[in-house]
């Protein structure tokens, strides 16, 4: 199946190609690499946009580029073992400033396509290809978002007051180490930091009566986004708050529906802040979007003119000041499904009726 899903990813990419009239596509992103390699890796720092390795497309062949350090590791890690045959590769030395140029020029008599532009050539955006995604990758989308809610379930519940954001930050780490995930973010916030930071960057301070975690987690290049919220002291203001922001991503969710505009769901979202009293709270912090080989592959807002498709993923986050909602979620034909907070979670729920489904969010988690 994955050599077939290879193929028609091929031939989609020649049809571009062909499209605009050009001799060949030049794909050096990482998001791109692994989007076409099924989960290939040509990154060496997590936080690296363009990786070690491009992939060349021609009109009859394709070719893996990239130099004599990582070439070994490419072919036997990154690769499934159906798809080396479909690759010849060209390597160039590490201190050779422009190999991959010349490997390319070598090779490509003509227009240019390139995800970068570099070399000349001419840009191509190919998010809409990336962000629909396969049977495979799905399968391991959904592996992935049930091991997130596993690793959140798991440490969450020994967490202490005392402990400090750093500390706790150090725990995620360890987990999805663990478990072969790439721990793209995580933001640890204590009772101080959420009532100070949209974005708070783990710091040296002691978690207090409560507070929430989020993670964007990484394997085979698709990103799963989520936050887990959590408490020392019950506190009804808090879990009525809690309430109104896991509805407000509800609705988000319910709406985001196939063939349903992006910019739709976003407007749904802003009269959802609205029904609950909190008005205006989505400016304050950006509320999500598609999602998929990137943390946020279309970021939403009232102007996003892209129509949602069976096969996108959608990390909505909505936030009031103090509380956080966030998962990923698969757009599904017939329904939605969670990815990262699966029917089988057994962290509780919070449920809300959105256009006649029942959208499960999680619950804040008493801790003692």
């Amino acid at each position: 199946m994955l050599l077939e899903e290879f193929r028609n990813r091929v031939e989609s990419l020649r049809e571009l190609i062909a499209a605009r009239n050009a001799r060949a596509l030049l794909l050096s992103k990482c998001c791109n690499f692994s989007w076409f390699t099924f989960g290939g890796r040509s990154h060496i720092t997590l936080n690296s946009t363009e990786g070690e390795a491009s992939i060349l497309v021609t009109g009859d062949r394709l070719y893996m580029i990239t130099n004599n350090i990582e070439k070994q590791r490419i072919q036997e890690i990154e690769l499934d073992e159906s798809l080396l045959g479909e690759f010849g590769f060209l390597e160039y030395s590490w201190f050779e400033p422009s190999g991959e140029r010349r490997l390319v020029e070598g090779l490509v008599k003509g227009k240019l396509l390139s995800d970068t532009g570099r070399y000349s050539g001419e840009h191509v955006d190919i998010t809409p290809m990336r962000t629909l995604l396969s049977q495979s990758e799905i399968d391991t989308y959904r592996i992935l978002g049930r091991e997130c809610d596993e690793i959140f379930s798991a440490i969450v519940p020994t967490l202490k007051s005392e402990m400090t954001e750093l500390e706790v930050q150090g725990l995620l780490y360890e987990a999805m180490a663990k478990r072969d995930i790439e721990p793209l973010l995580v933001l640890v916030f204590s009772e101080d930091s959420s009532l100070r930071y949209r974005h708070n960057l783990s710091r040296d301070v002691k978690l207090g009566k409560r507070g929430f975690a989020s993670i964007c987690a990484r394997r085979r290049g698709l990103i799963v986004s989520c936050s887990r919220s959590f408490m020392f002291e019950a506190a009804d203001d808090v879990l009525r708050q809690h309430q109104q922001n896991c509805y407000v991503d509800a609705v988000a969710i319910g709406s985001s529906r196939p063939g349903v505009k992006l910019s739709e769901a976003f407007g749904r979202l802003i009269e959802a802040y609205e029904k609950v009293g909190r008005a205006g709270e989505w400016k304050f912090h950006h509320q999500g979007g598609i999602a998929g080989y990137l943390p946020r592959e279309v970021h939403a807002n009232l102007r996003s003119d892209v129509h949602l498709r069976e096969g996108n993923a959608v990390a909505w986050n909505p936030t009031i000041r103090g509380t956080k909602s966030e998962d990923t979620v698969l757009i599904g034909i017939e329904q939605n499904s969670i990815l990262s907070f699966p029917e089988e979670s057994t962290w509780s729920a919070l449920e809300f009726e959105v256009n006649d489904e029942v959208v499960r969010r999680p619950a804040p988690l008493l801790i003692g």
